[in-house]
């Protein structure tokens, strides 16, 4: 059970609408780019997953933060560790919510006709033209982009995914998210496989569909694909993000935190690597056939290809499809469960218990938890109806994010009783700061030049109108961060925690040893009095 929660929150939105996307715009490459993927469970697992246990036991934390706060002795710490957590969880959940409404919207396609389905849909359009956010008549000239006649559809995916996923989380609390990512879990493994297998059948096998690619573009076969996507430096950062990166992730040290024994510990660490690879090994297959039965019809809104080919495999029969549909949807479904939980807990636990009534009552505890997950679930959901154009970098930068953060906090509050509080605040200001700083550069063009290399092929030749919005932000270098030296931010963000946490700790008082010793099992013994006796 604990390897398939693990799997069902990891395996979000992103691995099955941002990942599909990037590997139909750039090809056999992204194979390379998951790789370390494979491994992140093993190595998530085997450095952190015992010991975190322990001390979580040790001190009764039931959060990321809380550990930190009492581990460091330092409310300072786990409040601002808390708000940390919650603006990158946003970041993510935006992501998860526009997949959400994507694969909702064609999930319903075959029902679009039904009365329920007009009624609703011209409601939802009727609001969006009162509230000034959508115009059927200006839908014409936002052809190709989510803005165009069927934005109501996407809005009314949304809301129907918000509805299901915020009910369910708010009213079953932790074991009802876990008892879902089980079965969530299942259909993940299930329908990647059965996509790729409808897919190669579609393209006539996996050596017919790489010729064919070498006839698109012969840089869809080898690294570092189109336009330089992967350079050697990028390929070492996303190995080392989704590596040791995904030691960093809060949402699943919380999985750790609850695990029973340390034998479900070791089972779980050997099934996670089996699970990821019949997930994204198809995936990879499936959406290298998906770029041959589209060579460009949705390189301008990329984000559309996993619910496209699911249907355009599966048109014969649509139940298959419907099931094949399931897969991307169980994930962000699990994803969003978590990524809401873990909001809630840290709402509720490290910024309201631990610092305004400590002695707030279970029953007070369980109807501030269900308000904030209401809450929060709301203000994603408006947060949707605007979605970011390239839902994959949302993902990593939020997983990064996560990783400078809280990795090198959480690692030295676990294996190094000479880390101080001074010295675990400055590795969490450190690695998000850096991460911030590197992403707000790229988003404002710092270092970074349009030109026409990173327009895509169809939009070169002259047209009679200009590409659409979609298709420039897709392709558009600005949603990128600013790589130094062809170095994802994450490299800069650890390197900096880690620096700081280690070189402050040094320079400070070392914390009492009664305390740290408690965390590490060991009984401090005085040290013997220099005075002889009398």
């Amino acid at each position: 059970m604990l390897g398939l929660t693990y799997v069902a929150t990891s395996v979000s939105a992103g691995s099955f609408v941002g990942f599909p996307s990037l590997i139909y715009t750039n090809g056999w490459v992204m194979a390379f780019w998951i790789g370390g993927y494979m491994v992140g469970g093993l190595t998530s697992k085997g450095v952190l997953a015992k010991r975190l246990n322990q001390v979580s036991r040790l001190s009764g934390a039931i959060t990321v933060p809380d550990v930190l706060r009492d581990r460091f002795q330092s409310p300072t710490l786990g409040t601002l560790s808390g708000v940390f957590l919650l603006v990158f969880l946003l970041f993510n959940l935006w992501g998860q919510f526009k997949a959400g409404g994507l694969i909702t919207r064609e999930a319903c396609r075959g029902v679009q006709e039904s009365s329920a389905y007009q009624s609703a849909r011209d409601r939802t359009a009727y609001a969006l033209d009162k509230a000034d956010v959508w115009s059927e008549s200006d839908s014409a000239d936002k052809a190709d982009t989510i803005y165009d006649r069927a934005y109501p559809d996407y809005v009314l995916g949304v809301l129907i995914f918000a509805l299901t996923v915020v009910a369910y989380t708010t009213y079953g609390g932790f074991w009802a998210v876990t008892w879902t990512d089980v079965l969530q879990g299942v259909i993940i493994v299930g329908g990647a496989m059965l996509l790729m297998v409808l897919a190669l059948i579609k393209v006539g096998g996996l050596q017919q569909a790489t010729h064919s690619l070498h006839d698109i573009d012969p840089d869809l076969l080898t690294g570092p694909g189109p336009k330089n996507f992967l350079p050697p430096g990028l390929a070492v950062s996303f190995f080392m993000l989704w590596t040791l990166g995904a030691m960093g992730q809060p949402v699943g040290m919380v999985r750790l935190m609850a695990c029973r024994d340390t034998p479900t510990l070791r089972r779980s660490l050997f099934l996670i690597g089996i699970y990821y690879a019949l997930i994204y090994v198809p995936l990879v297959i499936t959406f290298i056939c998906a770029r041959v039965l589209f060579p460009k019809e949705y390189l301008g809104h990329s984000d559309d290809i996993m619910p496209a080919m699911a249907l355009a495999v599966t048109e014969d029969f649509p139940l298959v499809g419907g099931l094949i549909l399931a897969a991307p949807y169980a994930a962000a479904m699990s994803a969003v469960a978590g990524f809401l939980l873990l909001m809630s807990s840290s709402l509720v636990r490290d910024l309201y218990q631990r610092n305004v009534n400590f002695d707030v009552s279970p029953r007070t505890v369980k109807l501030i938890s269900y308000g904030t997950t209401a809450v929060v679930g709301v203000l994603i959901t408006f947060m949707a109806l605007r979605p970011w154009e390239y839902l994959q970098y949302l993902i990593i930068f939020s997983t990064s994010g996560m990783a400078c953060t809280f990795l090198a906090p959480t690692v030295m509050a676990l294996y190094w009783k000479r880390a101080t509080r001074a010295g675990a605040l400055g590795a969490v200001l450190g690695g998000f700061l850096t991460i911030f700083l590197l992403w707000g550069l790229g988003w404002m063009g710092v270092g970074k030049a349009e030109s026409q290399d990173s327009v895509p092929l169809e939009t070169k030749a002259p047209a009679p109108s200009p590409p659409s919005a979609t298709a420039k932000a897709a392709t558009n270098p600005s949603i990128k961060p600013l790589y130094l030296w062809d170095l994802d931010p994450l490299v800069y963000g650890l390197a900096v925690s880690f620096v700081a946490g280690i070189g402050i700790s040094l320079l400070t008082q070392p914390p009492p040893p009664d305390h740290v010793h408690r965390y590490f099992l060991e009984r401090h013994q005085p040290e013997p009095s220099s005075e002889r006796p009398s």
